[in-house]
């Protein structure tokens, strides 16, 4: 294991040499000493009975000061792991056996009763935001992750503010965003992402950044069906709720993250608050390029516009925005 510890390639960027750290590994009992600097566990996340607890009981035990570093294995090294040892066409049945049973039956009701009985409460089918994203819900930093034979590998390092969102599974689900006022609302929208990805939106911001058109860079977090989805608008949908309960409206600035927010121009943010968001933005209705600079010149064209037209504006927007959709093919990414 020390050997193995020793082969894992970490952000230089950290300063952290492996090798020189003062590490410990340790089993299920989880007993290291007081003087260790690293904590490595090396089972897989996947293999572990009961995931979550083990990692909330991790979180109370360990030393704020103390980095640790968790392995699992995600469904495509799982994929690749079959691969060496099986043909392709077995590789693919096993595999789809698996994601039937272990992902999508274990996520359902009753069946989730029934498959984590027959599982032995563990083996556990992850996506790499999965992983990340349970390790900090339980309430640790992700520092850095790096792949050695198939496997994630996670530094990690106990955080101050331990979330106390719950995690949501299903088709629909909410995102706290800012509505008029600065007030916190739950926007509603289908599931586009992997479960448990919304809480590692700040690592992902660290890692990777921003794109042109201003969402999160290489985001591994969206499943294969969420890019078509947002493609075709079809995941903003359920929008509509948040619209029939006064907090939106059917065209306005695009209801955006605290964190999102907190990056945009002083004076943007202080003409943002003024206005609710609204469910198509104005950069469709514009037919601005999806570039970061023209979504939020778009939204600050529309909020002066706005400030001097009446409801009417709003309505004719919509049909502009429609025949740009359907007629004009513009796509959302």
């Amino acid at each position: 294991m020390k050997h193995l510890l020793s082969k894992l390639k970490f952000n230089p960027d950290l300063g952290l040499d492996l090798n020189k750290l003062n590490y410990t590994i340790v089993n299920k009992d989880f007993l290291y000493t007081e003087d260790s600097d690293l904590i490595f566990y090396p089972q897989k996340c996947n293999e572990i009975q009961d995931l979550q607890p083990f990692l909330d009981n991790l979180y109370s035990k360990i030393n704020k000061e103390v980095f640790l570093v968790l392995t699992f294995e995600t469904y495509r090294g799982r994929i690749r792991r079959y691969k060496t040892k099986h043909s392709r066409f077995f590789s693919f049945i096993r595999f789809l056996f698996d994601f039937l049973f272990l992902r999508v039956l274990l996520r359902m009701f009753p069946f989730k009763y029934l498959v984590y009985y027959l599982s032995k409460k563990k083996l556990i089918i992850l996506s790499k935001a999965e992983g990340l994203g349970r390790m900090a819900f339980a309430g640790f930093e992700i520092l850095d992750s790096t792949s050695h034979e198939n496997q994630i590998f996670v530094l990690l390092k106990k955080s101050i503010i331990k979330n106390e969102t719950k995690p949501s599974y299903g088709p629909l689900f909410k995102m706290e965003r800012l509505g008029k006022n600065g007030k916190k609302i739950k926007v509603y929208k289908f599931r586009t992402m992997h479960p448990y990805a919304e809480f590692i939106q700040q690592y992902m911001l660290k890692l990777n950044g921003y794109s042109k058109t201003g969402k999160l860079k290489n985001d591994f977090r969206i499943t294969s069906w969420g890019k078509f989805l947002r493609k075709y608008w079809l995941d903003e949908l359920p929008q509509l709720i948040n619209v029939i309960k006064g907090e939106m409206k059917l065209v306005g600035i695009r209801p955006v993250s605290e964190v999102y927010y907190n990056d945009l121009p002083i004076e943007v943010q202080r003409m943002r608050i003024k206005h609710k968001p609204g469910c198509i933005p104005p950069y469709i209705a514009f037919n601005y390029k999806t570039k970061k600079e023209m979504i939020v010149k778009a939204e600050v064209d529309y909020m002066k516009m706005r400030e001097k037209k009446t409801f009417l504006y709003d309505f004719g927007l919509v049909f502009k925005s429609l025949y740009y959709i359907f007629f004009k093919k513009q796509r959302g990414s």
